[in-house]
């Protein structure tokens, strides 16, 4: 059930029962010239929906909005800091706290090392502060246990075949025909002023071989671990 679909009063009672709150979250980005702004959204979302199905539980509000560094001057790219990130998730995790909520599976479709800083020190804080019973991952870490078998050993990153075949499965209306191969230029440990320069094209991997097949298999593969991961660690 969505929190934002449900009644004040339908809310109460649902709490009552000590519910799995789902936090998904994503990120406006720059995916390449193939793949819409929304990617990060979308996969989150679909992975989400489908583990509630599974295991019960509710779907907050997504936040759509994350931390960038590479992809910031994209075009098309609408960030927020770090410590807006932080506060933000923090703010939403003591609401839930104040509302009852006692256990949270946070899931981001936004993989940035710092993003996902952000999200997990608040996280840490509730956990701490509020005995929060709290999960935080990117579905995308688990995505890419699919590597291998999907890419063949070609190297892949953000907007490649792999979160390009995720998207046909999930949003093909949104995916252009004319996809090609991206790379990736390793800055070598330096700190750039415009760390764009290292996504020539505005993503990496070949996502010309990309399918909605390979995106099907893929997603069924996020959501079985999710699921399994929520069932061990929430006992359900």
């Amino acid at each position: 059930m969505r929190i934002d679909e449900m009644s004040s009063a339908a809310f109460d009672e649902a709490v009552k029962t000590d519910p799995i709150v789902f936090l998904p979250m994503g990120a406006c980005e720059a995916h390449g010239p193939h793949l819409p702004l929304g990617t990060d959204i979308f996969q989150p979302e679909m992975v989400v929906v489908e583990v509630v199905k599974r295991v019960g539980g509710l779907i907050a509000p997504t936040i759509n909005y994350g931390q960038h560094s590479s992809t910031h001057d994209m075009p098309g790219t609408i960030g927020i800091t770090f410590e807006t990130l932080r506060l933000l998730v923090k703010d939403v995790l003591e609401s839930l706290h104040l509302n009852h909520v006692s256990k949270v599976v946070v899931v981001t479709g936004h993989f940035g090392g710092v993003h996902r800083t952000a999200i997990k020190m608040s996280c840490e804080e509730a956990a701490k502060r509020f005995g929060m019973k709290i999960m935080m991952l990117s579905d995308y870490e688990l995505a890419v246990h699919k590597e291998k078998e999907i890419c063949q050993g070609l190297e892949d990153g953000h907007g490649g075949l792999l979160e390009t075949s995720r998207i046909m499965d999930i949003r093909p209306d949104l995916v252009a025909e004319k996809r090609s191969r991206g790379e990736y230029v390793d800055a070598d440990h330096m700190v750039l002023a415009d760390p764009g320069r290292c996504f020539p094209k505005g993503f990496s991997g070949d996502a010309s071989l990309a399918s909605e097949e390979k995106g099907r298999r893929i997603n069924a593969y996020v959501v079985d671990a999710l699921t399994e991961l929520v069932r061990r660690n929430y006992e359900v």
